[in-house]
């Protein structure tokens, strides 16, 4: 037999002639057999893998191959002795400390002159007698130095000038308040009033109550005679962080570098978040960074006239027009993997019973991935978070409308326009400021440019000439320029997890005083009730953006837990701060202090 040829194996295209094929199965059935695999897609898509993305979930959740992102600190406590026993006691003498506080109306203004000729700044001389009055014992054994006049610095040396000093920061001044408003206040905004449970008052939480709670929580560590420093700590304390501190922290972190140096400072804690409850379960959440900041002036140069004869648009026409075509292009909300806000969410995930189960497998999956050999994000998921803090965190309820987008994006509000003096003159010269607050994976570069990018081509139309930061970007009229001096880039974000010995000291301080509140000694509930480590960003600037060449390790906290979402209104009406809250505040600042001093990992 000889051996078949290729052609012979192959089976025909074409029939034999004379014979008549019949439809196989597959031909036969072919429009069924299509629906039955679009059905099959849809379970596969809808159904099977949502069920095997779950129980890979539980799995490696359950068998460890997922590495928290939110590993927790254990609580802290000092050894030499029992710190918070210092408390007890102090109650009334703190109120009538923060109250004596409040009176004085350190009011700062945006507008302030310079200091010996603006009369608004006297009002500092006082303030700083009252102090020292009040804290005999911190100006005692404290070396007190005026900076830029009513800037203080207070140092508490230590024994041992090899560790680095521990940096606790304020600020004095407070907002002013609005003559329309005080109508308005149940107390009297500057009455420092205390009615058994709250003191009252502009101040009496931003920020009077970080600098009273501790001056007085060193004042209290004084009078015990039980702690003498090892480590160097100072006290800065801020005279205009409410106008920029362009003033009082400018010169006082000029004053802390000449005396001890760049990168001097084991840890810096200021002003900040606190505790608040996510998702039923209690964070602490440190700022670890602030976003950036940029004031824009848009101004508008025309030719003047009489009013009887207008060209099509004024010179407020045209930055009316303007200013809408920014309004039309806001900015993306952008958040990167390595956001402390993505650490805030992986936390949540970890511990919170409430916590969205969308959200969770979406953060799992971003874990998963950079815990993979390619050690590349799932952008999809990562997407998907950035999604939650944009829209979703409002929709379900976990944060008031807008304070989720404002988190991951740039902000601009339009806040001051100025133009025109006579109803029958053409405004020669309008001027518009836009207030910008940049998030921590955009630049003042790239917000300028991003500017330019959406007001050039309008302008254009418009037939206006450009001079934007300077540089003529078209072929006089309209001018972008950066107001009040004001640009600042993104915070440097600062170490959040327990792998950084500042974290975990500062983490292990607030769980460690957390389970010894005096609630927790009422009932076993109480005290089985945990408190979770988390990072966050600050969307306003505290006066630690004059501070980042003293150290890397800044955060900013106050041990203060918000009872509701106007933070005890602060900057509005009828500003208050809880008396317990308070006598807390000061039990945390007296046990981080004395824990840095025991620590020799920082």
């Amino acid at each position: 037999m000889s051996p078949m040829n290729e052609k012979t194996v192959l089976p025909s295209s074409t029939a034999p002639a004379g014979s008549v094929s019949k439809p196989n199965w597959v031909s036969r059935n072919r429009k069924s057999f299509a629906v039955l695999l679009g059905l099959f897609l849809l379970l596969q898509h809808f159904v099977i893998s949502p069920y095997l993305l779950d129980l890979w979930d539980e799995s490696s959740a359950s068998t460890g191959h997922r590495k928290s992102t939110c590993e927790q600190a254990e609580p802290i406590y000092p050894k030499s002795f029992n710190v918070s026993s210092l408390i007890e006691g102090k109650k009334d003498q703190l109120v009538n400390w923060l109250s004596g506080a409040v009176k004085i109306p350190t009011e700062s203004f945006d507008d302030m002159g310079e200091i010996g000729v603006d009369k608004r700044w006297d009002i500092f001389y006082r303030f700083a007698d009252y102090l020292e009055t009040s804290y005999p014992l911190v100006h005692q054994h404290l070396k007190r130095t005026r900076v830029a006049t009513h800037a203080l610095v207070f140092e508490w040396e230590g024994s041992d000038p090899s560790l680095k000093p521990l940096l606790l920061t304020g600020h004095q001044d407070v907002v002013p308040v609005l003559p329309a408003t005080k109508g308005l206040w149940t107390h009297d905004p500057f009455g420092g009033e205390y009615d058994g449970e709250k003191i009252w008052g502009r101040g009496s939480s931003d920020d009077k109550s970080g600098i009273i709670g501790v001056l007085s929580a060193v004042e209290i560590l004084l009078e015990s005679g039980q702690f003498s420093p090892t480590r160097t700590v100072i006290l800065a304390l801020g005279s205009d962080e409410e106008t920029g501190g362009k003033v009082g922290a400018y010169h006082l972190n000029e004053w802390i570098e000449d005396k001890y140096g760049k990168d001097s400072i084991a840890m810096l804690i200021d002003e900040g978040s606190g505790l608040e409850e996510i998702w039923g379960q209690l964070f602490a959440t440190p700022a670890v960074g602030e976003k950036g900041y940029m004031d824009l002036e848009l101004r508008v140069e025309t030719l003047g006239g009489h009013s009887s004869v207008p060209p099509p648009h004024t010179g407020i026409g045209y930055i009316s027009l303007l200013i809408a075509a920014l309004e039309r292009h806001p900015h993306k909300p952008l958040l990167n993997v390595d956001s402390p806000l993505v650490g805030l969410v992986s936390c949540g995930a970890d511990s919170a019973p409430n916590f969205p189960s969308h959200l969770r497998k979406a953060i799992h999956r971003v874990e998963d991935s950079l815990a993979s050999k390619h050690g590349k994000v799932d952008e999809k998921a990562l997407k998907e978070i950035e999604g939650w803090w944009v829209e979703g965190s409002y929709k379900d309820g976990t944060l008031p409308k807008g304070m989720g987008s404002a988190m991951v994006g740039t902000t601009q509000a339009v806040d001051i326009i100025n133009g025109g003096l006579k109803v029958n003159a053409l405004p020669e010269n309008v001027v518009a400021i836009v207030n910008h607050r940049i998030s921590l994976a955009s630049s003042v570069a790239e917000l300028q440019q991003q500017l330019i990018d959406v007001i050039g081509p309008v302008a254009n139309k418009l037939n206006l000439d450009v001079v934007a930061f300077g540089q003529n970007v078209q072929p006089h009229g309209f001018f972008l320029n950066v107001a009040f001096n004001s640009s600042l880039d993104p915070a440097p974000v600062s170490p959040f997890t327990i792998d950084s010995p500042a974290w975990k000291l500062l983490a292990g301080t607030v769980r460690g005083v957390y389970a010894t509140r005096p609630e927790a000694q009422l009932s076993k509930e109480e005290a089985d009730k945990s408190l979770i480590m988390a990072p966050s960003i600050s969307t306003g600037n505290t006066d630690t953006k004059r501070y980042w060449n003293l150290t890397r390790n800044i955060y900013r906290f106050g041990y203060l837990e918000s009872k509701d979402d106007h933070h005890n209104n602060i900057h509005t009406v009828d500003e208050y701060l809880a008396a317990d809250s308070l006598v807390e505040l000061v039990r945390w600042f007296m046990n981080f202090i004395v824990n840095v001093d025991e620590s020799r990992e920082i």
